[in-house]
Protein backbone atom coordinates (compact mmCIF):
# COMPACT_ATOMS: atom_id res chain seq x y z
CA UNK A 1 0.00 0.00 0.00
CA UNK A 2 1.24 3.70 -0.91
CA UNK A 3 2.08 5.99 2.52
CA UNK A 4 0.67 9.11 1.53
CA UNK A 5 2.28 11.29 3.76
CA UNK A 6 1.84 14.95 3.03
CA UNK A 7 2.51 18.27 4.17
CA UNK A 8 -1.51 18.37 4.94
CA UNK A 9 -0.46 15.06 7.85
CA UNK A 10 1.85 17.02 9.35
CA UNK A 11 0.10 19.92 9.82
CA UNK A 12 -2.40 18.15 11.14
CA UNK A 13 -0.22 16.67 13.84
CA UNK A 14 0.93 19.98 14.61
CA UNK A 15 -2.74 21.10 15.39
CA UNK A 16 -3.19 18.29 17.57
CA UNK A 17 -0.44 18.81 19.62
CA UNK A 18 -0.93 22.38 20.34
CA UNK A 19 -4.57 21.56 21.58
CA UNK A 20 -3.21 19.01 23.89
CA UNK A 21 -0.91 21.44 24.84
CA UNK A 22 -3.31 24.87 25.62
CA UNK A 23 -6.35 22.31 27.25
CA UNK A 24 -3.57 22.28 29.95
CA UNK A 25 -2.61 26.17 29.57
CA UNK A 26 -5.91 27.95 28.64
CA UNK A 27 -8.96 25.86 27.44
CA UNK A 28 -10.58 28.27 25.47
CA UNK A 29 -7.94 29.10 23.25
CA UNK A 30 -7.31 24.83 22.48
CA UNK A 31 -9.61 24.85 19.69
CA UNK A 32 -7.57 27.54 17.83
CA UNK A 33 -4.87 25.12 16.46
CA UNK A 34 -7.75 22.84 14.82
CA UNK A 35 -9.34 26.13 13.14
CA UNK A 36 -6.35 27.31 11.70
CA UNK A 37 -6.63 23.65 10.09
CA UNK A 38 -9.83 23.54 8.74
CA UNK A 39 -9.05 27.00 7.27
CA UNK A 40 -5.72 26.04 5.62
CA UNK A 41 -7.17 22.60 4.40
CA UNK A 42 -10.16 25.09 2.96
CA UNK A 43 -7.87 26.95 1.05
CA UNK A 44 -5.60 24.90 -0.08
CA UNK A 45 -7.26 23.12 -2.78
CA UNK A 46 -7.17 26.82 -4.58
CA UNK A 47 -3.76 27.62 -4.64
CA UNK A 48 -2.61 25.23 -7.88
CA UNK A 49 0.99 25.80 -6.86
CA UNK A 50 1.11 24.37 -3.26
CA UNK A 51 1.84 20.77 -2.54
CA UNK A 52 -0.49 20.71 0.58
CA UNK A 53 -2.84 17.65 -0.42
CA UNK A 54 0.15 15.66 -3.34
CA UNK A 55 3.09 16.51 -4.63
CA UNK A 56 2.27 19.53 -7.45
CA UNK A 57 4.69 19.78 -10.04
CA UNK A 58 3.81 23.79 -11.24
CA UNK A 59 7.22 25.00 -12.92
CA UNK A 60 10.80 24.04 -13.81
CA UNK A 61 14.03 25.01 -13.02
CA UNK A 62 13.82 29.22 -12.28
CA UNK A 63 18.05 29.90 -13.14
CA UNK A 64 17.47 28.95 -16.85
CA UNK A 65 15.60 30.88 -19.07
CA UNK A 66 13.04 28.23 -20.34
CA UNK A 67 9.20 28.19 -20.22
CA UNK A 68 6.73 25.34 -21.22
CA UNK A 69 3.03 26.16 -22.91
CA UNK A 70 0.28 24.07 -22.17
CA UNK A 71 -3.42 24.26 -23.30
CA UNK A 72 -6.04 22.87 -21.21
CA UNK A 73 -9.93 21.32 -22.00
CA UNK A 74 -9.73 20.31 -25.42
CA UNK A 75 -9.35 19.26 -28.57
CA UNK A 76 -11.68 21.47 -30.29
CA UNK A 77 -12.18 21.36 -33.57
CA UNK A 78 -12.44 25.33 -34.26
CA UNK A 79 -9.34 26.08 -32.29
CA UNK A 80 -7.17 22.93 -31.82
CA UNK A 81 -5.98 22.21 -36.02
CA UNK A 82 -4.98 25.90 -36.06
CA UNK A 83 -3.24 26.17 -33.58
CA UNK A 84 -1.02 23.12 -34.33
CA UNK A 85 -0.11 25.04 -37.81
CA UNK A 86 1.04 27.53 -35.70
CA UNK A 87 3.14 25.54 -33.61
CA UNK A 88 4.33 24.02 -36.05
CA UNK A 89 5.39 27.00 -37.97
CA UNK A 90 7.21 27.85 -35.06
CA UNK A 91 8.85 24.69 -34.13
CA UNK A 92 7.37 23.91 -31.36
CA UNK A 93 5.80 22.02 -29.04
CA UNK A 94 2.66 21.84 -26.59
CA UNK A 95 1.47 19.56 -23.85
CA UNK A 96 -2.84 19.68 -24.13
CA UNK A 97 -4.20 18.40 -21.38
CA UNK A 98 -7.52 16.64 -22.90
CA UNK A 99 -10.85 15.77 -21.83
CA UNK A 100 -11.91 12.28 -22.35
CA UNK A 101 -15.22 12.88 -23.48
CA UNK A 102 -13.88 15.10 -26.42
CA UNK A 103 -10.99 13.04 -26.74
CA UNK A 104 -13.70 10.32 -28.41
CA UNK A 105 -15.38 12.85 -30.17
CA UNK A 106 -12.57 14.18 -32.14
CA UNK A 107 -10.01 11.30 -32.59
CA UNK A 108 -9.09 12.32 -35.72
CA UNK A 109 -7.59 15.87 -33.74
CA UNK A 110 -5.72 13.65 -31.12
CA UNK A 111 -3.84 11.97 -33.95
CA UNK A 112 -3.16 14.95 -35.11
CA UNK A 113 -1.96 16.34 -31.95
CA UNK A 114 0.41 13.14 -31.10
CA UNK A 115 1.57 13.18 -35.07
CA UNK A 116 2.62 16.56 -34.36
CA UNK A 117 5.03 15.78 -31.89
CA UNK A 118 3.19 17.48 -28.68
CA UNK A 119 2.09 15.66 -25.56
CA UNK A 120 -1.11 14.54 -23.85
CA UNK A 121 -1.83 15.16 -20.27
CA UNK A 122 -5.05 13.69 -18.30
CA UNK A 123 -7.51 16.45 -17.43
CA UNK A 124 -10.25 14.02 -16.17
CA UNK A 125 -13.30 12.40 -18.41
CA UNK A 126 -16.02 15.21 -18.31
CA UNK A 127 -14.37 18.31 -16.86
CA UNK A 128 -16.43 19.14 -13.60
CA UNK A 129 -15.42 22.40 -12.24
CA UNK A 130 -16.50 20.77 -9.10
CA UNK A 131 -15.06 17.16 -9.26
CA UNK A 132 -12.72 17.60 -6.58
CA UNK A 133 -16.02 18.09 -4.14
CA UNK A 134 -17.34 15.04 -5.13
CA UNK A 135 -16.91 11.10 -3.50
CA UNK A 136 -13.39 9.84 -3.98
CA UNK A 137 -15.20 6.61 -6.14
CA UNK A 138 -16.63 9.70 -8.58
CA UNK A 139 -12.56 11.78 -8.78
CA UNK A 140 -11.06 7.87 -9.50
CA UNK A 141 -13.56 7.33 -12.20
CA UNK A 142 -12.99 10.43 -13.78
CA UNK A 143 -9.31 10.11 -14.16
CA UNK A 144 -9.61 6.45 -14.89
CA UNK A 145 -12.02 6.81 -17.81
CA UNK A 146 -10.11 9.02 -19.53
CA UNK A 147 -6.33 7.50 -19.26
CA UNK A 148 -8.96 4.44 -20.93
CA UNK A 149 -10.18 6.28 -23.61
CA UNK A 150 -6.56 7.83 -24.25
CA UNK A 151 -4.91 4.60 -23.77
CA UNK A 152 -6.61 3.41 -26.80
CA UNK A 153 -4.48 6.14 -28.95
CA UNK A 154 -1.38 4.09 -28.36
CA UNK A 155 -0.48 6.43 -25.40
CA UNK A 156 -0.63 6.37 -21.79
CA UNK A 157 -0.44 10.07 -20.15
CA UNK A 158 1.87 10.20 -17.10
CA UNK A 159 0.77 14.35 -16.35
CA UNK A 160 -2.77 15.02 -15.01
CA UNK A 161 -4.27 18.26 -14.47
CA UNK A 162 -7.17 18.79 -12.29
CA UNK A 163 -10.13 21.24 -13.70
CA UNK A 164 -8.94 24.60 -12.74
CA UNK A 165 -6.21 23.38 -11.15
CA UNK A 166 -8.48 22.07 -7.79
CA UNK A 167 -7.01 19.66 -5.55
CA UNK A 168 -8.22 18.05 -2.54
CA UNK A 169 -6.81 14.93 -0.35
CA UNK A 170 -8.10 12.33 -2.28
CA UNK A 171 -6.58 13.13 -5.29
CA UNK A 172 -3.25 11.39 -4.97
CA UNK A 173 -4.22 7.77 -4.10
CA UNK A 174 -6.14 8.07 -7.74
CA UNK A 175 -3.48 9.56 -9.27
CA UNK A 176 -0.50 6.80 -8.34
CA UNK A 177 -3.50 3.62 -9.23
CA UNK A 178 -3.98 4.96 -12.51
CA UNK A 179 -0.13 5.69 -12.93
CA UNK A 180 -0.04 9.83 -12.79
CA UNK A 181 1.68 12.54 -11.22
CA UNK A 182 -0.28 16.28 -11.03
CA UNK A 183 1.20 18.89 -13.41
CA UNK A 184 -0.48 22.28 -12.34
CA UNK A 185 0.80 25.59 -13.75
CA UNK A 186 2.68 28.77 -12.58
CA UNK A 187 1.45 31.37 -15.08
CA UNK A 188 -2.33 32.23 -16.69
CA UNK A 189 -3.93 35.15 -17.51
CA UNK A 190 -6.99 34.51 -15.99
CA UNK A 191 -8.85 34.05 -19.41
CA UNK A 192 -11.56 32.17 -18.03
CA UNK A 193 -11.63 29.58 -20.65
CA UNK A 194 -10.98 31.57 -23.29
CA UNK A 195 -14.04 33.62 -22.33
CA UNK A 196 -11.58 36.47 -21.76
CA UNK A 197 -9.13 36.54 -24.64
CA UNK A 198 -8.25 40.28 -25.40
CA UNK A 199 -4.98 41.36 -24.32
CA UNK A 200 -4.19 37.63 -23.53
CA UNK A 201 -0.72 37.81 -24.73
CA UNK A 202 0.02 41.20 -23.06
CA UNK A 203 -1.46 39.24 -19.85
CA UNK A 204 0.92 36.63 -19.86
CA UNK A 205 4.12 38.35 -21.04
CA UNK A 206 3.84 40.78 -18.50
CA UNK A 207 4.17 38.17 -15.64
CA UNK A 208 6.24 35.34 -17.17
CA UNK A 209 8.90 34.58 -15.54
CA UNK A 210 11.75 31.76 -16.65
CA UNK A 211 11.10 28.52 -15.63
CA UNK A 212 6.85 29.24 -16.05
CA UNK A 213 4.54 26.77 -16.71
CA UNK A 214 2.22 28.57 -19.10
CA UNK A 215 -1.82 27.85 -19.07
CA UNK A 216 -4.06 28.43 -21.68
CA UNK A 217 -6.95 26.87 -23.38
CA UNK A 218 -7.56 25.24 -26.66
CA UNK A 219 -11.51 25.90 -26.55
CA UNK A 220 -13.25 28.34 -28.72
CA UNK A 221 -13.24 31.72 -27.66
CA UNK A 222 -16.14 33.48 -25.81
CA UNK A 223 -15.52 37.12 -26.33
CA UNK A 224 -13.87 37.28 -29.93
CA UNK A 225 -13.29 35.00 -33.19
CA UNK A 226 -10.57 31.77 -33.08
CA UNK A 227 -8.78 34.04 -35.89
CA UNK A 228 -8.01 36.45 -33.01
CA UNK A 229 -7.56 34.21 -30.62
CA UNK A 230 -4.95 32.27 -32.74
CA UNK A 231 -3.24 36.08 -33.41
CA UNK A 232 -2.88 35.99 -29.49
CA UNK A 233 -0.99 32.74 -29.49
CA UNK A 234 0.99 33.82 -31.79
CA UNK A 235 2.18 37.05 -30.07
CA UNK A 236 2.50 35.21 -27.04
CA UNK A 237 5.03 32.88 -28.85
CA UNK A 238 7.01 36.02 -30.58
CA UNK A 239 6.96 38.00 -27.48
CA UNK A 240 8.19 35.21 -25.30
CA UNK A 241 11.15 34.56 -28.13
CA UNK A 242 12.12 38.38 -27.70
CA UNK A 243 12.19 38.31 -24.30
CA UNK A 244 14.97 35.38 -24.80
CA UNK A 245 12.47 32.59 -23.30
CA UNK A 246 12.90 29.64 -24.94
CA UNK A 247 10.06 27.72 -24.94
CA UNK A 248 10.96 23.95 -24.77
CA UNK A 249 8.88 20.66 -24.14
CA UNK A 250 6.94 20.20 -20.96
CA UNK A 251 8.69 17.06 -20.40
CA UNK A 252 12.22 18.90 -20.67
CA UNK A 253 11.23 22.28 -18.80
CA UNK A 254 10.30 19.37 -15.31
CA UNK A 255 12.62 16.82 -16.11
CA UNK A 256 10.02 14.18 -16.54
CA UNK A 257 8.13 12.26 -18.62
CA UNK A 258 4.55 13.57 -19.16
CA UNK A 259 3.66 10.74 -21.57
CA UNK A 260 4.33 7.28 -22.48
CA UNK A 261 4.14 6.46 -26.32
CA UNK A 262 5.14 2.51 -25.50
CA UNK A 263 2.48 1.02 -23.24
CA UNK A 264 3.16 -2.20 -21.18
CA UNK A 265 0.31 -4.73 -20.52
CA UNK A 266 -0.09 -3.77 -17.07
CA UNK A 267 -2.03 -0.12 -17.86
CA UNK A 268 -1.34 0.65 -13.80
CA UNK A 269 2.57 1.60 -13.38
CA UNK A 270 3.77 0.54 -10.30
CA UNK A 271 4.72 3.57 -8.29
CA UNK A 272 8.26 2.87 -7.72
CA UNK A 273 8.40 2.18 -11.79
CA UNK A 274 6.48 5.30 -12.60
CA UNK A 275 8.99 7.49 -10.49
CA UNK A 276 11.57 6.53 -11.22
CA UNK A 277 11.07 6.43 -15.17
CA UNK A 278 9.96 10.11 -14.71
CA UNK A 279 13.14 10.87 -12.81
CA UNK A 280 15.87 8.71 -15.09
CA UNK A 281 17.15 11.93 -17.04
CA UNK A 282 18.08 14.10 -13.90
CA UNK A 283 18.84 10.92 -11.68
CA UNK A 284 22.28 11.06 -11.70
CA UNK A 285 22.94 14.68 -11.60
CA UNK A 286 20.40 14.36 -8.53
CA UNK A 287 22.73 11.52 -6.91
CA UNK A 288 25.93 13.93 -7.04
CA UNK A 289 24.46 17.45 -7.19
CA UNK A 290 21.97 17.49 -4.08
CA UNK A 291 21.35 16.06 -0.71
CA UNK A 292 21.37 12.95 -1.73
CA UNK A 293 25.21 13.22 -2.72
CA UNK A 294 26.64 11.69 0.66
CA UNK A 295 24.75 9.19 1.14
CA UNK A 296 25.55 7.96 -2.42
CA UNK A 297 29.58 9.37 -2.38
CA UNK A 298 29.58 6.97 0.97
CA UNK A 299 28.41 3.74 -0.96
CA UNK A 300 30.57 4.65 -3.62
CA UNK A 301 33.46 4.78 -1.63
CA UNK A 302 32.87 1.53 0.22
CA UNK A 303 31.90 0.30 -3.12
CA UNK A 304 35.53 0.69 -4.35
CA UNK A 305 36.77 -0.52 -1.27
CA UNK A 306 35.21 -3.99 -2.08
CA UNK A 307 35.96 -4.33 -5.71
CA UNK A 308 39.29 -6.48 -5.26
CA UNK A 309 37.66 -8.45 -1.65
CA UNK A 310 33.72 -9.32 -3.40
CA UNK A 311 33.92 -8.26 -7.19
CA UNK A 312 37.20 -9.08 -9.01
CA UNK A 313 37.58 -12.54 -10.64
CA UNK A 314 33.63 -12.87 -10.19
CA UNK A 315 32.04 -14.92 -12.10
CA UNK A 316 28.12 -13.98 -12.11
CA UNK A 317 26.84 -11.05 -10.66
CA UNK A 318 23.39 -9.97 -10.23
CA UNK A 319 22.72 -6.65 -9.07
CA UNK A 320 19.27 -5.45 -7.84
CA UNK A 321 17.97 -1.96 -8.36
CA UNK A 322 20.92 -1.68 -10.42
CA UNK A 323 19.14 2.19 -11.86
CA UNK A 324 21.48 4.09 -14.48
CA UNK A 325 24.58 2.20 -13.47
CA UNK A 326 26.43 4.03 -11.14
CA UNK A 327 28.09 1.05 -9.61
CA UNK A 328 27.25 -1.61 -12.92
CA UNK A 329 29.93 -0.23 -15.05
CA UNK A 330 32.47 -1.09 -12.47
CA UNK A 331 31.30 -4.23 -11.18
CA UNK A 332 31.42 -5.26 -14.96
CA UNK A 333 35.36 -4.50 -15.41
CA UNK A 334 35.52 -6.62 -12.78
CA UNK A 335 33.68 -9.80 -13.51
CA UNK A 336 32.90 -12.15 -16.07
CA UNK A 337 29.00 -11.18 -15.95
CA UNK A 338 26.26 -9.00 -14.76
CA UNK A 339 22.63 -9.51 -14.71
CA UNK A 340 21.34 -5.83 -13.68
CA UNK A 341 17.66 -5.70 -12.41
CA UNK A 342 15.91 -2.69 -12.01
CA UNK A 343 11.92 -1.86 -12.45
CA UNK A 344 12.64 1.41 -14.52
CA UNK A 345 12.53 1.12 -18.30
CA UNK A 346 14.15 4.17 -18.44
CA UNK A 347 16.83 3.93 -15.71
CA UNK A 348 18.19 0.82 -17.88
CA UNK A 349 18.09 2.23 -21.23
CA UNK A 350 20.41 4.76 -19.77
CA UNK A 351 22.47 2.18 -18.09
CA UNK A 352 22.71 0.48 -21.68
CA UNK A 353 23.84 3.76 -23.69
CA UNK A 354 26.44 4.21 -21.13
CA UNK A 355 27.72 0.38 -21.15
CA UNK A 356 27.52 0.97 -25.23
CA UNK A 357 29.94 4.66 -24.96
CA UNK A 358 32.58 2.71 -22.29
CA UNK A 359 32.59 -0.15 -24.75
CA UNK A 360 31.08 -2.87 -22.17
CA UNK A 361 29.61 -5.83 -23.34
CA UNK A 362 29.16 -8.12 -20.89
CA UNK A 363 26.19 -6.53 -19.03
CA UNK A 364 22.66 -7.85 -19.47
CA UNK A 365 19.42 -6.08 -18.24
CA UNK A 366 16.42 -7.21 -17.00
CA UNK A 367 13.47 -4.98 -16.84
CA UNK A 368 11.27 -6.82 -13.87
CA UNK A 369 10.79 -6.29 -10.18
CA UNK A 370 12.99 -7.30 -8.27
CA UNK A 371 11.48 -9.33 -5.74
CA UNK A 372 9.24 -10.98 -8.59
CA UNK A 373 11.59 -11.35 -11.11
CA UNK A 374 13.02 -14.64 -12.63
CA UNK A 375 16.59 -16.10 -11.51
CA UNK A 376 17.92 -17.78 -14.42
CA UNK A 377 20.96 -20.06 -12.66
CA UNK A 378 23.17 -19.23 -9.68
CA UNK A 379 25.23 -16.04 -9.39
CA UNK A 380 28.94 -15.46 -7.64
CA UNK A 381 27.65 -12.72 -6.32
CA UNK A 382 24.23 -10.49 -5.53
CA UNK A 383 24.34 -7.08 -4.65
CA UNK A 384 22.29 -4.05 -4.06
CA UNK A 385 22.80 -0.47 -3.46
CA UNK A 386 19.77 1.61 -1.71
CA UNK A 387 17.01 -1.05 -3.33
CA UNK A 388 16.21 -3.50 -0.75
CA UNK A 389 14.41 -0.76 1.16
CA UNK A 390 11.58 -1.10 -1.52
CA UNK A 391 10.84 -4.97 -1.10
CA UNK A 392 7.74 -5.62 0.68
CA UNK A 393 9.19 -8.91 2.33
CA UNK A 394 12.64 -8.92 3.08
CA UNK A 395 13.10 -11.94 4.96
CA UNK A 396 11.45 -14.09 2.39
CA UNK A 397 13.58 -12.76 -0.11
CA UNK A 398 16.74 -13.17 1.60
CA UNK A 399 15.90 -16.90 1.53
CA UNK A 400 14.59 -16.96 -2.34
CA UNK A 401 18.15 -15.12 -3.11
CA UNK A 402 19.90 -17.62 -1.44
CA UNK A 403 19.22 -20.50 -3.14
CA UNK A 404 20.72 -18.68 -6.06
CA UNK A 405 24.08 -17.74 -5.08
CA UNK A 406 26.62 -20.26 -5.49
CA UNK A 407 28.00 -22.56 -2.55
CA UNK A 408 30.58 -20.24 -1.46
CA UNK A 409 29.66 -17.11 -3.30
CA UNK A 410 28.55 -13.72 -1.41
CA UNK A 411 25.22 -11.18 -0.79
CA UNK A 412 26.74 -7.82 -0.62
CA UNK A 413 24.56 -4.85 -0.49
CA UNK A 414 24.45 -1.47 1.33
CA UNK A 415 20.89 -0.48 3.37
CA UNK A 416 18.98 1.96 5.53
CA UNK A 417 19.67 1.60 8.98
CA UNK A 418 16.96 2.42 11.46
CA UNK A 419 17.41 5.72 13.30
CA UNK A 420 16.42 8.99 14.34
CA UNK A 421 18.33 10.59 11.47
CA UNK A 422 16.76 8.17 8.74
CA UNK A 423 13.07 8.96 10.24
CA UNK A 424 13.32 12.29 8.51
CA UNK A 425 14.39 11.14 5.38
CA UNK A 426 11.70 8.01 5.59
CA UNK A 427 9.38 11.51 6.02
CA UNK A 428 10.50 13.46 3.17
CA UNK A 429 10.33 10.43 1.14
CA UNK A 430 7.02 9.60 1.74
CA UNK A 431 6.23 12.95 0.89
CA UNK A 432 7.74 12.64 -2.42
CA UNK A 433 7.40 9.64 -3.80
CA UNK A 434 4.40 8.17 -1.29
CA UNK A 435 5.94 5.19 -0.28
CA UNK A 436 7.64 4.78 3.57
CA UNK A 437 10.83 2.93 2.40
CA UNK A 438 12.17 0.33 4.47
CA UNK A 439 15.02 0.50 7.34
CA UNK A 440 16.44 -1.82 9.32
CA UNK A 441 18.86 -2.16 12.58
CA UNK A 442 21.81 -4.27 12.54
CA UNK A 443 20.16 -6.94 14.61
CA UNK A 444 17.20 -7.16 12.43
CA UNK A 445 19.41 -8.19 9.37
CA UNK A 446 21.59 -10.18 10.74
CA UNK A 447 18.67 -12.49 12.03
CA UNK A 448 16.67 -12.57 8.75
CA UNK A 449 20.28 -13.53 7.16
CA UNK A 450 20.97 -16.11 9.34
CA UNK A 451 17.61 -17.45 9.01
CA UNK A 452 18.06 -17.50 5.40
CA UNK A 453 20.95 -19.84 6.15
CA UNK A 454 24.27 -16.97 5.50
CA UNK A 455 27.09 -17.67 7.21
CA UNK A 456 30.25 -15.72 8.31
CA UNK A 457 27.99 -12.20 7.98
CA UNK A 458 29.79 -8.63 8.70
CA UNK A 459 27.74 -5.62 9.30
CA UNK A 460 29.03 -2.25 10.00
CA UNK A 461 27.10 0.80 10.20
CA UNK A 462 27.86 4.53 8.47
CA UNK A 463 27.60 8.25 7.31
CA UNK A 464 26.95 10.66 10.21
CA UNK A 465 28.08 7.66 12.79
CA UNK A 466 28.51 9.41 16.20
CA UNK A 467 27.75 9.22 19.81
CA UNK A 468 23.80 9.86 18.96
CA UNK A 469 23.68 8.60 15.98
CA UNK A 470 24.79 4.81 15.12
CA UNK A 471 24.91 5.70 11.52
CA UNK A 472 22.27 5.88 8.57
CA UNK A 473 23.97 2.94 6.45
CA UNK A 474 24.64 -0.43 6.52
CA UNK A 475 27.11 -2.38 4.81
CA UNK A 476 26.69 -5.74 4.78
CA UNK A 477 28.49 -8.69 3.91
CA UNK A 478 27.03 -12.74 4.02
CA UNK A 479 28.26 -15.89 2.51
CA UNK A 480 26.66 -19.19 1.45
CA UNK A 481 27.87 -21.79 2.83
CA UNK A 482 30.45 -24.02 1.06
CA UNK A 483 28.48 -27.16 1.64
CA UNK A 484 25.24 -25.41 0.96
CA UNK A 485 23.11 -26.98 -1.77
CA UNK A 486 21.29 -24.99 -4.41
CA UNK A 487 17.77 -26.60 -4.63
CA UNK A 488 17.42 -24.23 -7.94
CA UNK A 489 19.28 -25.04 -11.47
CA UNK A 490 20.12 -29.16 -10.60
Amino acid sequence: MPCLLTPAHLVALGACQFFILLLFININFAPIPLIIFVLICSAAPFFPRISFFLPIISCGNRTVKRVAITFDDGPDPKVTPLLLELLAQHGITATFFVTGMLAEQYPEIIKAIINGGHTIGNHTYNHSPILMLKSPGVLHSEIASAQNTLLKFGIKPLAFRPPVGITNPYLWRALIENGLFCVNFSCRAGDFGNRRVKNLARRLLAKVTPGDIILMHDVAPGDCDTKFLIQEFSALISGLKDKGLEIVPLCHLIGREVMQTTISDDLKADPVALFYNGLAERYDQEQFDTKVSLSRSTELRLFSAQIPVIFAGANRVLELGAGTGIFTLEIARNCTEVIAADISENMLKLLEKKAGDAGITNIKTVHENVETMNMNGTFTVVCAFSALEYLTDLPAFFTRIARHIEPGGTLYFITARSSLFRLFTQIGNAMRQGLWLKAHSHREIESMLTSAGFERITISSHLLKSCVSGGMLLEVVARRPVTAAVSEGR
